[in-house]
Parts: C-alpha cells; sequence; structure tokens
C-alpha cells in the first residue's frame, strides 16, 4: 500500500507539472501569435492607406506619407520603441533617436525570417542574457517584459517585400491576461493531479479493506474447518473416558465411609469443566450462517432470570451480589433459546470470574432501541477489567488471561450473537470493570 501510494503520487505529481506546462507553454504561444497577428493587420492595413504603390524604403526620404507612417506606428498602444528595417537590414528610421539610422545591429534571426515573409514574434526580459541583442542596449537597464514583432511590410500594388517594422511593446493587459490564464492552467492541474490521486487512494483503500476482510474470512473459514475436525476428535476420544471417570467419582462420592470423598467431589467438578470446554469448542466450530434454522421468538426476560438462577450459587460463594434492571415490557428477540443461553451464560460466567477475592456486583439491565428494532442486554461487572493492549485481542481464539480459561468463550459469544443479526460491544478500563453489551434484533 505505502509503495503504490508512494509511486502514484510521484507518476500524479509529474502528470500534472508536464500537463501545466505544456498548456501554459501552448496557452501562451497562441496568445503572444494571436496578438502578434492583430499587429501585423494593423500596420498593414497603415501602409495601404497611407504608403503609395510601388514605394520603396531602399531610399527613403522624409517626408509626408512615410513620416506619417512611421508616426502612426510608434504610436499604437504600448508600444516603447519602433523600427523599420530595408530590405538590405539596415535601420532605416527609429523612435528612439539613441540608436543611429542607416546602419545595421548584429545578427538577428528575426529579421532574416521576417524579409521571408514569414511574422515573428519574441517576448521576454530586457537585459536578461537569453534574450541578448545588440539594439537592446538602448532600451535601459530596466528589467520588464517585452513582447518584440518584427511586420513584413508588402507594397500595395505588387504585394513584394518593401522591408520590415519591429515594434517593441510592454503590454500589461496582455500580461496579465497570460498570468492569468497561467494560474489558471496551474490550478486546474493540480486539482485534476490531487483530485486523481485521492480517487485512486480511495479505490486501492477500499479494495485493500476487501482483501483484508476477504483474506481474515478465509483464515477464519480454515481455522474453523480445522477447530470442527480437532473437535470432533476431542469429543468423539475423551467423553466416554470422562463419563467412566464422573460415574466412579460419583459412586466412591456416594460410599458410606469412603475415605477421601473430598476428592471425589473435586474430580467430578473437573470433569464437568472439561465437558464444558468441549462444548463450546463444538459450538465454536459450528459454520456461520446468516440465518440458521431453529430461530425463534426468545422472551429475553425469561432467559435472563433463568441464567441468574443458575449462577446463583457460584455468586454466593464469591460474595458477589447480583443486580438486575429488565423492564415489564420487553420485546422478544430473534434467536436461539439455547445458543443464546450459552451466550449470555459464557458473558456472567467471565463477570463472575473477574471478580476479586473480596466480590464484588454484576448488574445485568436489559433495553430496547427506539422503535423497537432490536434489544440490548448489558452485563457490567466491577472487576478487574481488560488492559488496553488487550482490547485488540479479546475475540482472538484461544486468546486469554485466565491461568485455567481456554480462550473461545468471547468469540464464541460474539459468534452465536451474529448469526442472528446482532452485535456485541466491550467497554473496559483496567481496574475497574468491564460492561458487555449484546444487541439482537426483535422478533418479527
Amino acid at each position: 500500500m505505502r509503495r503504490f501510494l508512494l509511486t502514484s503520487l510521484v507518476c500524479v505529481a509529474a502528470t500534472s507539472v508536464v500537463t501545466g506546462t505544456l498548456l501554459s507553454c501552448f496557452l501562451t504561444d497562441r496568445m503572444l501569435e494571436r496578438d502578434a497577428q492583430v499587429t501585423q493587420d494593423f500596420v498593414q492595413s497603415i501602409v495601404h492607406i497611407e504608403l503609395a504603390k510601388g514605394y520603396s524604403l531602399d531610399k527613403p526620404d522624409a517626408g509626408g506619407e512615410l513620416l506619417e507612417f512611421f508616426k502612426h506606428m510608434a504610436n499604437m498602444p504600448d508600444v516603447v520603441r519602433a523600427n523599420v528595417y530595408a530590405r538590405d537590414k539596415t535601420l532605416v528610421w527609429s523612435s528612439d533617436a539613441r540608436l543611429a539610422t542607416g546602419r545595421r545591429y548584429g545578427d538577428n534571426p528575426e529579421l532574416n525570417e521576417a524579409l521571408e515573409g514569414h511574422l515573428e514574434t519574441e517576448t521576454g526580459i530586457v537585459g536578461a542574457e537569453e534574450h541578448a541583442k545588440d539594439e537592446h542596449r538602448a532600451l535601459g537597464r530596466q528589467r520588464m517584459r517585452f513582447v518584440e514583432t518584427y511586420v513584413p511590410l508588402h507594397d500595395t500594388g505588387s504585394k513584394t517585400i518593401i522591408g520590415v517594422a519591429e515594434i517593441y511593446r510592454v503590454p500589461n493587459a496582455l500580461s496579465r491576461t497570460i498570468d492569468a490564464a497561467i494560474n489558471l492552467t496551474w490550478m486546474i492541474a493540480i486539482g485534476a493531479g490531487l483530485f486523481l490521486y485521492a480517487a485512486l487512494f480511495w479505490i486501492v483503500r477500499r479494495a485493500d479493506q476487501v482483501i483484508r476482510a476477504q483474506q481474515a474470512r478465509l483464515v477464519d473459514t480454515e481455522t474453523m474447518a480445522a477447530l470442527g475436525e480437532m473437535a470432533s476428535a476431542v469429543a468423539h476420544g475423551v467423553r466416554n473416558p470422562l463419563s467412566s471417570i464422573r460415574s466412579s467419582a460419583e459412586l466412591w462420592q456416594d460410599t458410606p465411609g469412603a475415605p477421601g470423598v473430598e476428592s471425589a467431589g473435586d474430580i467430578i467438578s473437573e470433569v464437568h469443566r472439561i465437558e464444558k470446554w468441549i462444548r463450546e469448542l463444538l459450538t465454536f466450530s459450528q459454520p456461520h450462517e446468516e440465518a440458521p434454522e431453529g430461530a425463534e421468538a426468545v422472551d429475553t426476560r425469561v432467559l435472563v432470570e433463568q441464567c441468574i438462577a443458575g449462577f446463583a450459587r457460584e455468586a454466593h460463594r464469591r460474595q458477589v451480589k447480583i443486580a438486575t434492571g429488565l423492564p415489564e415490557a420487553l420485546p422478544r428477540v430473534r434467536a436461539n433459546a439455547a445458543l443464546f443461553s450459552q451466550a449470555l451464560n459464557n458473558v456472567v460466567a467471565n463477570a463472575l470470574e473477574a471478580m476479586p477475592p473480596e466480590g464484588g456486583s454484576v448488574t445485568i439491565e436489559a433495553s430496547a432501541a427506539p422503535g423497537g428494532k432490536d434489544v440490548s442486554i448489558r452485563v457490567a461487572d466491577t472487576g478487574v477489567g481488560i488492559a488496553p493492549e488487550d482490547m485488540d485481542r479479546i475475540y482472538q481464539p484461544f486468546f486469554t488471561t485466565k491461568a485455567r480459561g481456554l480462550g473461545v468463550g468471547l468469540t464464541l459469544v460474539r459468534r452465536i450473537v451474529r448469526r442472528f443479526g446482532g452485535e456485541v460491544a466491550i467497554e473496559s478500563r483496567a481496574g475497574r470493570g468491564t460492561a458487555i453489551t449484546l444487541t439482537l434484533p426483535t422478533a418479527t
């Protein structure tokens, strides 16, 4: 997951940067080309109106139409300097008196292309080395963005090129528009990249969760299959010897004057405990079903009262007080009476076993949710509680903190409750006690 997210971030970021750069360059070039085309059309319209047919710039004079043409061109919006070159590349006229006419200013590729009839445009910063030209020295030292347009001048009659007009402009409005377009392009590229990365993250995260859930179910199924085989083998191989041991212990216990009768009671108690483990294993290894056969309407109040009666002697022995809070009108739940009774008994048994030697209290409460969709049974104790580091492992099979526990009690409880569409919630604080809530849907 981490490798994929890192690789995706690099790829999406690279794509966004490349896309933003290409679109920015495309928009800038297209806007400059369009501005240059408008400038060319304007200058050529002046040529058609003010210069006579067959006029040449090779031997210009300072009179009349030519001077008016130069003035109009120099007074165009945002123009800081205008130059006019003849066909032999000599400077014929300039709006900047610091530039001497009748001479050439170094090699100028844009001027060469314009004399071939191509409209040329260049933009940059005055004073920057990559845009340094001989004629730029007269523009001053101010670092400003310029747009340099070379407009071929055509004769009105013959359509031949009579010269080139070089126009330097500082188009503030155009620059702001280009900057706004570039900023918008980068915002869109970054936003699209973030959205794409978030979508990829969600999809992969969701897929990872599904795969993990499926893997957990697969492991659980395999574990249950192996546990079922083990439980069946244990039940088949141990129950008969246990029955013989218990019968012998009971005969020993019933024999008058037999020595060590107290030991017979201990043997019978341990046999009952082993049989309980076997029953838990067999129940725990049953396949999980969403709608198991045998589901019925179970009276929750009667079930809780039976559970309390069954643990009355054990609670008295441990000096534990059991309190109840059961409303008179409590809806029936959809469950199996025997299985749900086993789940509730496990919860109460865990509560009693969690008590300190000096005793404590266990509170069993039941309530119906608003609307009567489900019923919750809450078993709270004042025992030792569960350590925070163990909270994530309490449902793992065979995990237990008890010296004599099997570690399938809570796991079995959750499996039984979930089989009938319910859920288990646990709240615990070390040294303060534990509260387990069993929630089951009401019977329809």
